[in-house]
């Protein structure tokens, strides 16, 4: 998930990097949003395979695809890229990056946008829309959105036809089991005094203003109604983070920032992405994680495409690739969430870990709770200004 860009970034090494996210197989490891940097250019996709069983009616078609960089952009790229330019006849390059899209959206020439799909999230997403950035999609054209479960698409940017929109990460309670001397079991165990100064929480506010409210909430004898908390008493909320701020010695800038200063016993225990999170369990035994079912909350994401593009049915080929059984399978099967009930059920029942994070029956998908993104609307301005004036702070 994008980072706060007003934050310093720490470095991570390309040797590091890998060591997180590079694992990716099945019954191996998890991961598709480690949030390592990496270079925003668009990069030559590889020809697509001599075999062809594909249709090949957008041949000599370039598909330009915005995504998130790091293990998002390695599974994309080794799952999609390939069989969708051996079905179509178009070349694919994919374009990582995290807050950049939007930026580069608005700088180019009308008519000739920097990408032809982008996958965003609710936070750049929503206004982008607003602005009139994305154009509506011919729905009709996506025939494998019956694969997905109706409440992921309860949303106006899918019912006003400008995307398709997916949870994805949930917010995870991440430790170090050699740091700590309890086996936690909600929020509020952030709060307790052993561990006091010793947290390690995002830098984001979409997700750590939240994982405060979930505290706070808990702490009064409420759990369940940190979203509630976040629309009524935002104020109350942002007034407990002040208040607390001090616990927390690393505000990490990326999930594998997080995963190495958690393994080198820099902090002890904070909040994280669930995919990155398996693949720092799968790589280091002395980590663990557990998600509260108490305020439970997914980043929501969605493919749109940008107004203006030239390879608009192209890009809804794309969507509805994205979206069956084959594809994801395949980024179930390497960390994500899925959205397809049938798909949620079958890599259930081969990986009992992926099944105690995500959800895989019908009831689970209709109760997925995203982060408060109106409430965050309401005010962002100021929850922005306060955030990085009054709450982040440099670890020392």
């Amino acid at each position: 998930m994008p980072s706060n860009p007003m934050f310093n970034r720490a470095g991570v090494s390309r040797r590091h990097f890998l060591g997180w996210a590079g694992a990716a197989g099945f019954g191996l490891s998890f991961g598709l949003h480690s949030c390592t940097n990496t270079s925003n250019s668009a990069r030559e996709a590889a020809p697509a395979p001599a075999t062809n069983t594909g249709t090949q009616d957008f041949a000599g078609q370039t598909l330009r695809v915005f995504i998130y960089s790091g293990a998002w952009e390695k599974a994309f790229r080794e799952s999609f890229v390939p069989q969708f330019q051996t079905k179509t006849g178009a070349t694919v390059i994919p374009d990582p990056g995290w807050w950049d899209s939007i930026p580069k959206l608005k700088a180019s020439p009308p008519g000739q946008p920097a990408f032809d799909l982008v996958l965003t999230d609710a936070t750049q997403g929503y206004p982008a829309i607003k602005e009139g950035l994305f154009q509506t999609i011919d729905m009709s054209r996506i025939p494998n959105k019956e694969n997905l479960s109706p409440s992921v698409l309860n949303n106006w940017v899918y019912t006003d036809g400008y995307g398709i929109t997916f949870p994805e990460s949930v917010m995870t309670l991440a430790y170090n089991k050699e740091l700590i001397d309890f086996t936690p079991t909600g929020w509020s165990d952030l709060l307790r005094d052993d561990v006091n100064g010793n947290l390690g929480l995002y830098n984001s506010f979409y997700m750590s203003l939240y994982t405060f409210a979930a505290m706070k909430v808990e702490q009064d004898g409420k759990p369940g109604t940190a979203a509630a908390e976040m629309d009524n008493n935002l104020a109350g909320v942002i007034a407990f983070a002040k208040e607390n701020r001090d616990r927390v010695k690393y505000w990490w800038p990326t999930s594998t920032d997080m995963a190495l200063n958690l393994s080198q016993k820099n902090c002890a225990i904070g909040n994280m992405h669930s995919p990155d999170m398996l693949i720092a369990m799968r790589q280091s035994p002395e980590l663990a994680a557990i998600v509260p079912d108490a305020d439970r909350a997914f980043v929501q994401l969605m493919w749109v495409i940008p107004t203006g593009t030239q390879q608009k049915e192209l890009a809804e080929e794309a969507i509805n690739f994205l979206m069956g059984e084959e594809m994801q399978m395949a980024f179930a099967q390497t960390g994500s969430m899925t959205s397809s009930l049938a798909v949620a059920q079958k890599v259930s029942t081969q990986d009992p870990l992926w099944k105690q994070v995500y959800p895989s029956t019908e009831d689970q998908l209709q109760q997925i709770g995203y982060y408060p993104y109106d409430a965050y609307f309401k005010d962002w301005d100021n929850i922005v200004a306060t955030w990085d004036k009054e709450i982040l702070r440099q670890a020392a």
